[in-house]
């Protein structure tokens, strides 16, 4: 759901820079109204929950069992990152290519994991990056 100051990172192997936009790119039908994304009917994302101007998805250049990779030049990385690696440490036990990390959104769903022809994706999990009053 949305949620100010909060970013929900997933990550998964897709191979390539084109599989991954598919996978998140939004269509429009002929009337011109949205087209959920394969990344929002597989974790039950509507479109009330995010403002798909701040998803970022990434393919990283060969794979990684690095945390610390997708987390790289990202929007306030030194916050995210040290949430995710003192949850999962510096290595993770698989690798990866692909990052998908949406900001203002708190996923809250009960799906973990999604895999297809291609690869799978991993939520990771979600952390406060900026406190922010309400």
């Amino acid at each position: 759901m949305e949620k100010p100051s909060v970013m929900s990172l997933w990550i998964g192997n897709f191979r390539t820079k084109q599989s991954l936009k598919e996978y998140v790119e939004i269509k429009f039908d002929e009337v011109g109204d949205r087209i959920q994304s394969k990344f929002m009917r597989d974790f039950n994302i509507d479109f009330i929950d995010y403002n798909q101007d701040l998803l970022e998805s990434i393919l990283i250049e060969g794979s990684t069992t690095s945390l610390t990779t997708p987390l790289s030049g990202s929007s306030y990385e030194a916050e995210i990152l040290s949430q995710f690696v003192e949850h999962y440490g510096e290595e993770l036990p698989e690798t990866y290519d692909s990052v998908i990390r949406l900001y203002d959104f708190e996923y809250d769903g009960d799906i973990d994991e999604v895999k297809f022809k291609s690869g799978n994706l991993i939520y990771m999990g979600s952390v406060v990056y900026e406190e922010w009053d309400e």
